[in-house]
């Protein structure tokens, strides 16, 4: 049944052998164990040959160990693999932020070390340099439901269509209910969940009969309806299909609800910009605080989070200073409250484009666009001309 043998090594981090990871283990055969060990700081120091797995068990520590952060980069062709009881965000956050891509709980289970195999095995396969990549990913997002990032998803997805020259790609991760289709009045056959079942053998050939042609330069790959498909949406799958994204549009603009778990998290590192979308009252900028702090760590690079207000209305009693000078950090655009141009277009199942082209909350999206695109355009300026050279590593 298994053809594909693979090496694995194992660290106990937390000083103490664990009999029954073994005993897990002891039910691979297509598993050779080239070692154990109790003792982080020489187990790089004793593998000339690098494992294809290290398997780590942290028991349930609280926060990530020097020596676990610098390990992907110290045995850059292993795939890391963490047990613990821990699934804090704070603890998951920083080992993805250090290069962890697989959790595993405790006790280990044969279904969980089975999954993570399969995983292993299916990105030893489709191994895809980063350098090559050149599409930009643009997440829009919100800290709350209801605060409108499907509708400028799409609409921005419109607009950079029509204003770049490149092709653009609109990705719903809606969840629970993914809803650019209901939008745009568009039933489709094919949903992420085909790519995600036929990842072992995705190409590029494959996706663009997945995509479905909105206009000329605009694709759409519509999101998963059925609350069970969405849980086989895995954060490995996800860095396979935005890898061969990126090498097939220049701009992707996603739909991404908010709900503050490891696929948010995931999709928010893989970005290259972020709109948070808010309105100026008091519960919005209360969760925005409270939100800020852990948004900036996630994706590390403060200046790619940019806010965005949106339903500004200048006679309101909070401001944006108000908001300013709660996350001591400016807004990036705003957006006018522009009801009657929405509901518009909410019943005509048409972007704004068609339904209200000349609204302001049209012409401010298309400003709002004009200005992303100047600046991805000025970073990738600034890339190309940098001297150093990028450090290479390799996105499954």
């Amino acid at each position: 049944m298994y053809l594909d043998k693979l090496t694995i090594s194992i660290l106990f981090g937390t000083g103490v052998q664990r009999p029954e990871i073994l005993a897990v283990l002891d039910k691979f055969p297509q598993l050779k164990l080239l070692g154990q060990t109790t003792d982080p700081q020489s187990f790089v120091a004793h593998h000339d040959l690098s494992p294809d797995i290290v398997l780590v068990e942290m028991n349930g520590k609280s926060r990530v160990p020097e020596w676990l952060e610098n390990l992907p980069q110290e045995m850059p062709h292993s795939q890391v693999l963490v047990c613990s009881y821990n699934r804090e965000p704070d603890f998951l956050i920083r080992a993805m932020q250090v290069g962890i891509r697989e959790f595993l709980s405790l006790p280990l289970t044969h279904g969980d070390l089975e999954g993570a195999l399969s995983r292993v095995r299916m990105a030893r396969k489709h191994l895809v340099p980063v350098d090559n990549r050149q599409g930009r990913i643009i997440v829009v997002t919100g800290h709350k439901g209801g605060a409108g990032s499907t509708t400028i998803a799409v609409n921005l997805a419109q607009a950079m269509a029509e204003s770049s020259a490149g092709r653009v790609a609109l990705i719903d991760l809606g969840r629970p209910f993914p809803d650019v289709g209901t939008f745009l009045d568009q039933e489709s056959d094919y949903s992420i969940v085909d790519l995600i079942q036929n990842i072992a053998t995705l190409d590029q050939s494959f996706i663009q009969r997945i995509m479905q042609p909105y206009g000329a330069k605009l694709s759409i790959l519509h999101g998963a309806s059925d609350f069970k498909e969405q849980d086989s949406i895995d954060l490995e799958s996800l860095e396979r299909i935005f890898a061969l994204l990126r090498n097939m549009y220049d701009l992707i603009v996603i739909d991404l609800s908010h709900w503050l778990d490891e696929l948010f998290l995931k999709v928010l590192t893989e970005s290259d910009m972020v709109l948070m979308l808010t309105g100026l009252t008091v519960p919005d900028l209360r969760n925005l605080k409270k939100l800020w702090p852990y948004t900036v760590e996630w994706h590390q690079e403060k200046r790619k989070i940019k806010i965005v207000v949106n339903q500004y209305d200048k006679r309101n009693d909070l401001q944006l200073r108000d908001l300013e000078n709660i996350l001591q950090h400016p807004a990036f655009a705003t957006l006018p409250s522009d009801y009657p141009s929405l509901m518009q277009c909410l019943n005509q199942g048409s972007p704004l484009m068609g339904a209200a082209p000349r609204s302001k909350l049209w012409r401010s999206v298309k400003e709002l666009a004009s200005r992303i695109l100047q600046e991805i355009g000025d970073e990738a300026g600034m890339a190309d001309g940098a001297a150093a050279p990028r450090k290479k590593f390799w996105l499954f």
